[in-house]
C-alpha cells in the first residue's frame, strides 16, 4: 500500500487523488522514487518501477540495505554502512550516495527519516531516492580525464607522479628500493609526418598494448605525452631484472606494426633510475631517468642506460656549453675555416667547404662534434647556421667566379620553411651568384622526406643553388633519396677512403659502386679524407670527380683561403702511403724465433703489425711467432730493428678489438727492456748495502 505520509505531501492544496497522481508521474519519470519500511526494517513500500528493476537481484521481503551493492568502492561501502547504521539507530539521514545492485552502474542519493504513530511509537522509515547515475558517470569521466590518457587509457603524467611518490614512501617504510623507466619511441616523428596523425595515434595505442603485455603486472605503465612513456616498479630494483625487462620492451616494440595497411617499424630507447635510500623525490627520480634516456639515445638509440652520477656533470657541462654558445654568438667568437676542394685529375682548386669553428676564451678550441649537437637540440643552430651561411657567401664574393663555397645545413635548418628565403637573402647581400653556393645535407635531414621536403629542395634548385648529399654510405644509404631528389653531388664519406689501400677490406668495391652509380645519375662525386699519395692515386683510378682532404691542405682561415685562390695549382702534401690505424698499448707477451723464446712487451699495434721490445737478437726478415693472449699465436716477419725494439708485420690482419678486450695470460712475465734494467741496477741498490751515514739532505 502507498504510505499515507507520502499522499499527504502538499495536502493543503491537493486532494489525495491529485497527490497520488503527481507522485506516480514523478516515479514514472525515472528521476526518483519513494520507499517506506516497517519497524523491523523490511520494505513496506517500494516504487513499482524500482521493484521491477530489482526483481532479478533480490527476494522480498527485503530491507533497503539489500538494494545496495556491497562490492562498490570504499567510499560507497562507507555510505552503505552508514545507511544500515542510520536505519538501525532510527536517525534521519540525507543524501547518502550508494551504488545499486541493479544491472549496470546505477547510483542513488538516499534520504530518509523515521516515522512514528500518534502515540510516538516507532513505525519504520520513510524516504525518497534521487537517481545520480548520469551525474556519477560524468564524474567518473572527469576523473578518467584527470587521471588517465584519453588516447591510450594509460595513467597520465600526474597519476604516474603520484604512483612514483607512493612507491618511494612504501619503499622507505620497507627499507627497500623502487625504480622507474622513461622511454620514448625512435623514428615516431617520421611515422607521424609520413602517414599522418591517425596512423600515429593508432601506433601509440599498439605500443601501449605491447608495453602492458611486456610488463605483465609487474609495474604501472603510463603515457607522459607525445611518444614518451613511463613505468613505475614499486618493488623491483635489481639491475639484472630491470635489464631483462628493458631488453624485452626494446625487442617487443621493435617488431613491425601493421596499421591501416602500412607496415611500420620503430624502436625505443630507455632510461632507468632506481631509488637508493636517499632523499630524492619523484621529480628527482624522473629527472635521473631522463638523463639516462638521453645517454641511451646518444649511444645510438635502441638501447637502455641506467642513471649514473656522472650524468649530472655531463648535463651541467652541456648546459654551460649552451649558455656559452649564446654568448659566443653575441660576441663573435665563432669563425669559419675553409678546406680546399680540388679537381681529381688536374689538381685545380674548384672550391672550399666552410667549416664552423669555436675558440672558447677558457676552454680553448671546442670540437664541432661537441657543440653542433648541442646547438641542434637547443635551437641555436638556426642562428648559428644563418651566420655561417651569410659569412661564407660574403667571403666567397672575394674569390674568383669559378671558385664555389659549400655550407653544411643541419636537419633542423633544413626543416625550416624559411631556408629558401634565407639563402636568397644571403646571396643577394653578398652579391654571389647562386651557382657558386653548394648546400650539403645529410641523410638525417631526409629521414622524414615528404612532399614538403621535396618542395623545399625544388625551390632551392630553382634558385640555381647546388645540393649535395654528405657522408653518403654511413647512414641508411637509401637509393630512394637518389631516385626522388635531384642531387648535384654525392660526397663519399672519409671512412671508406681511409684504409682503402690497405689489403684486407672491402672499401674499394664500395667506392667504385658509389662512383658508378653517381655517374649513371649524372652526379659528380667528392672523395673526403684523402691524406696520402696512394689514396690520391686510388680515387683517381676509381673515377672520383673531386677530392677533399689533408693531402691538398687542412682547413684554413679566410685570409689563407683567399691567398690560395690566387694560385690555381694545388700542392700535394702528405705521406706516400696509407697506414693502418695504430693504437698505443703496453702488453706483455711472448715472442719466439729459431728455437728461442722469451717475454716481450708490445707497444704500438695495428691490424697489420706491432712494435715490440725484446732482447732477442732479431734481424730484418726473421720469421717470429707472437703470443699476446689471442686464441692462436700470430705469425709475423721482422721489418726493422733498433735498440732492442723491432717492428713486425703480421701474416694476417687481426681485429684490434679482440686484442684490447682480451687480457694477457698470467703466465706472461713482465718484460723489462735492457735500458730500464741497467738504470734499475744503478739507481736501486739492496737495502743492506745502504749506509745511513752516507745520506745527506739537500
Amino acid at each position: 500500500m502507498r504510505p499515507s505520509r507520502l499522499s499527504n505531501i502538499g495536502s493543503a492544496c491537493l486532494s489525495d487523488g491529485q497527490a497520488t497522481r503527481l507522485l506516480e508521474k514523478y516515479e514514472d519519470s525515472g528521476k526518483g522514487w519513494f520507499w517506506e519500511t516497517h519497524d523491523d526494517g523490511t520494505l513496506a513500500y517500494l516504487s513499482p518501477k524500482i521493484r521491477r528493476a530489482m526483481a532479478d537481484c533480490m527476494i522480498f521481503p527485503a530491507s533497503l540495505s539489500d538494494l545496495v551493492d556491497n562490492d562498490a568502492s570504499l567510499a560507497e561501502e562507507a555510505s552503505e554502512r552508514s545507511l544500515s547504521f542510520y536505519i538501525a539507530s532510527r536517525l534521519p539521514f540525507e543524501g547518502l550516495v550508494v551504488k545499486s545492485k541493479a544491472r549496470g552502474d546505477i547510483w542513488w542519493s538516499v534520504t530518509g527519516e523515521p516515522r512514528h504513530d500518534e502515540a510516538g511509537q516507532y513505525r519504520g522509515f520513510v524516504g525518497f531516492v534521487i537517481d545520480l547515475t548520469d551525474q556519477k558517470n560524468s564524474e567518473i569521466k572527469l576523473l578518467q580525464l584527470a587521471r588517465y590518457d584519453s588516447l591510450t587509457s594509460l595513467a597520465n603524467r600526474d597519476t604516474m607522479r603520484q604512483a612514483l611518490e607512493n612507491s618511494l614512501i612504501s619503499a622507505a617504510h620497507r627499507r627497500q628500493r623502487c625504480s622507474t623507466m622513461i622511454l620514448d619511441l625512435d623514428r615516431f616523428k617520421l611515422v607521424n609526418d609520413t602517414f599522418g596523425h591517425l596512423v600515429g595515434d593508432q601506433l601509440l595505442k599498439s605500443v601501449s598494448e605491447r608495453l602492458v603485455t611486456s610488463i605483465a603486472g609487474r609495474g604501472q605503465v603510463g603515457r607522459l605525452g607525445g611518444d614518451e612513456f613511463q613505468i613505475v616498479f614499486a618493488d623491483i630494483c635489481e639491475i639484472e631484472i630491470l635489464s631483462s625487462i628493458a631488453e624485452d620492451i626494446i625487442h617487443s616494440l621493435s617488431q613491425p606494426y601493421l596499421i591501416k595497411s602500412h607496415l611500420i617499424t620503430i624502436g625505443t630507447s630507455i632510461g632507468i633510475a632506481t631509488s637508493d635510500h636517499d632523499h630524492r623525490s619523484a621529480v628527482d627520480l624522473v629527472r635521473d631517468a631522463d638523463l639516462a634516456l638521453y645517454a641511451a639515445k646518444a649511444a645510438g638509440k635502441g638501447t637502455f642506460h641506467f642513471f649514473a652520477s656522472q650524468m649530472y656533470e655531463q648535463a651541467r657541462s652541456r648546459q654551460q656549453i649552451e649558455e656559452d654558445m649564446q654568448r659566443a654568438l653575441e660576441k663573435g667568437e665563432f669563425h669559419l675555416a675553409y678546406q680546399p676542394v680540388v679537381n681529381t685529375q688536374t689538381g685545380d682548386l674548384v672550391g672550399f667547404e666552410a667549416l664552423v669553428r669555436w675558440t672558447h676564451p677558457v676552454r680553448g678550441s671546442v670540437s664541432p662534434a661537441v657543440f653542433i649537437p648541442i646547438a641542434e637540440e637547443s635551437g641555436l643552430i638556426i642562428e648559428l647556421g644563418e651566420w655561417v651561411l651569410r659569412t661564407a657567401c660574403i667571403e666567397a664574393a672575394k674569390w674568383p667566379d669559378h671558385i664555389s663555397v659549400a655550407v653544411n645545413i643541419s636537419p633542423v635548418q633544413f626543416s625550416s620553411q624559411a631556408l629558401p628565403v634565407l639563402v636568397t637573402s644571403a646571396l643577394a647581400y653578398a652579391g654571389v651568384t647562386a651557382d657558386r653556393l653548394e648546400l650539403e645535407i645529410t641523410e638525417g635531414a631526409l629521414l622524414d622526406e615528404t612532399a614538403k621536403t621535396r618542395a623545399a629542395i625544388a625551390t632551392l634548385k630553382g634558385l640555381g643553388v647546388k645540393i649535395s648529399l654528405d657522408d653518403f654510405g654511413t647512414g641508411y644509404s637509401s637509393l630512394g633519396y637518389l631516385k626522388n631528389i635531384p642531387f648535384d653531388k654525392i660526397k663519399i664519406d672519409q671512412s671508406f677512403v681511409r684504409g682503402a689501400t690497405i689489403t684486407g677490406n672491402n672499401n674499394i668495391p664500395i667506392i667504385r659502386a658509389i662512383v658508378n652509380l653517381a655517374t649513371d645519375l649524372s652526379m659528380i662525386t667528392t672523395a673526403e679524407g684523402v691524406e696520402t699519395e696512394d689514396q690520391l692515386a686510388l680515387v683517381r683510378e676509381l673515377g672520383c670527380t673531386l677530392i677533399q682532404g689533408y693531402i691538398y691542405g687542412r682547413p684554413m682561415d679566410a685570409q689563407a683561403a683567399y691567398a690560395r685562390t690566387q694560385t690555381n695549382q694545388s700542392i700535394v702534401s702528405g705521406f706516400k702511403t696509407d697506414r693502418a690505424e695504430r693504437r698505443r698499448i703496453i702488453r706483455a707477451g711472448r715472442i719466439g724465433t729459431q728455437g728461442k723464446d722469451e717475454t716481450v712487451r708490445l707497444r704500438n699495434i695495428s691490424c697489420t703489425g706491432a712494435m715490440v721490445e725484446t732482447s732477442l737478437p732479431l734481424h730484418v726478415g726473421d720469421l717470429v711467432s707472437l703470443n699476446i693472449g689471442l686464441a692462436e699465436p700470430l705469425e709475423a716477419d721482422v721489418r726493422w730493428t733498433k735498440d732492442g725494439r723491432a717492428g713486425v708485420k703480421f701474416a694476417h690482419l687481426i681485429n684490434l678489438d679482440d686484442v684490447f678486450l682480451g687480457k694477457p695470460k698470467a703466465s706472461f712475465k713482465t718484460f723489462v727492456p735492457n735500458y730500464l734494467a741497467k738504470e734499475s741496477s744503478e739507481l736501486y741498490a739492496p737495502k743492506e748495502r745502504l749506509d745511513p751515514k752516507s745520506l745527506t739532505l739537500r
